[in-house]
């Protein structure tokens, strides 16, 4: 019985780890403009959900990575805190927060992003059934500053200024403000 607990746990950080590393590989690939290797990331059925709404197939969402990246220069992706639970042996979820940095030339872009992902574990490896993007903000950097202090933080180019997706739509936030009133 001790042998199994222990190995089971040992199982399940090692399945940490690589759903860290496949969290960092994303990145990584996505700023090196590897797109196949990004592909090897996702199920073939994934879906990636972002400011042009849910593309769903692994071929939709690289062709979605490459109009992006053609719209960019220089991009960095850099994950931070990444909580994970685990809904089966095969299944997890998890929530990324993140940051990116953005050429969108001319102007240098930075976003603030939480990924809720959906992994599932395929021929022994970790990978991206789901990910959905959520904007804390999406401005120039010269004008963070003023994003910041407002409500107006997505300013993406060629659109009006709009709301970002969190915190304000989160309902511990609500909450939290409805018991200051």
């Amino acid at each position: 019985m001790r042998d199994e607990d222990l190995e089971a746990r040992i199982r399940r950080l090692e399945d940490r780890a690589e759903l860290g590393e496949l969290v960092a590989r994303y990145g990584r690939l996505l700023d090196d403009r590897d797109v196949d290797g990004l592909a090897a990331l996702y199920t073939a059925d994934a879906v990636f959900d972002s400011t042009d709404g849910p593309m769903t197939g692994r071929d939709a969402v690289m062709d979605y990575y490459r109009r992006q990246l053609d719209r960019y220069g220089m991009t960095y992706h850099y994950p931070h805190s990444h909580t994970i639970e685990f809904t089966g042996p095969d299944d997890a979820t998890g929530v990324v927060s993140a940051h990116a940095e953005l050429a969108i030339l001319p102007t240098p872009f930075v976003v603030a992003l939480r990924y809720l992902d959906v992994y599932r574990r395929e021929d022994g490896c970790w990978r991206f059934v789901s990910r959905r993007a959520l904007q804390l903000y999406a401005a120039p950097l010269a004008e963070l500053p003023d994003v910041l202090a407002g409500t107006l933080r997505r300013r993406w180019p060629g659109t009006e200024p709009a709301t970002a997706d969190i915190p304000e739509s989160l309902p511990t936030w609500q909450a939290y403000e409805r018991a200051r009133a």
